[in-house]
């Protein structure tokens, strides 16, 4: 099911049908760049705190991936309501996760990342690693993100890596991709080379 028209499309408060405001770019010319889809999953749920730990989830991957010369460009928000989410706004295992950016999509050039306020179990965000450009291909075309307090950002910029094309580093705990968070929240040159050949960078 796509997300467009004035339903899901919307700022909180506004009247159906207006756009919200892209966060504005602050890349280097030329610096290759991703962008992102911010979808709030029962988003009568998300309080403004919420918001704004999304927020600050949003800075922290920017500031992590400039570090090896990627920028976090575009940034689009996006709800869908309870009575739409199917039950999807609790996480139960991996595979809802999966049926979760199945059923969903954003038609565009840009990583959806589903936010819900609980992804049961330990696992706290999910991703495949080099995740598909074509959103409507089978199978996960998305990412998951579980809302934690202190530490979405991590899981946040974790779950784009994957999606990116970085795999866990199992033996390095300052880098982003070390299977647990929080974490060092470290990325190397090749880690960054690696991501910039996801065919969603521009």
């Amino acid at each position: 099911m796509a997300l467009v028209g004035a339903t899901f499309r919307i700022l909180d408060g506004y009247p159906s049908g207006r756009r919200i405001n892209v966060i504005p770019q602050n890349a280097r010319p030329g610096m290759p760049s991703i962008s992102i889809n911010v979808i709030r999953v029962g988003s009568e749920n998300f309080t403004s705190s919420d918001l704004s730990e999304i927020l600050k989830a949003v800075n922290f991957t920017r500031s992590t991936y400039a570090s090896v010369g990627v920028t976090l460009a575009r940034v689009e928000h996006y709800i869908i309501p309870l009575a739409r989410a199917g039950g999807r706004d609790v996480i139960d295992s991996n595979d809802e996760a999966v049926a979760l950016t199945d059923e969903w999509t954003v038609q565009n050039n840009a990583v959806d990342v589903f936010f819900v306020k609980t992804y049961v179990g330990s696992v706290a965000g999910l991703s495949p690693v080099g995740g598909p450009c074509n959103k409507d291909a089978k199978g996960m075309d998305g990412a998951v993100v579980e809302l934690i307090p202190g530490i979405t950002g991590h899981i946040l910029a974790h779950e784009i890596g994957h999606y990116l094309g970085l795999p866990h580093l199992n033996n390095d705990s300052t880098n982003l991709m070390f299977p647990s968070v929080p974490n060092g929240g470290n990325l190397s040159t090749s880690q960054g080379n690696t991501m910039k050949g996801h065919c969603f960078i521009e």
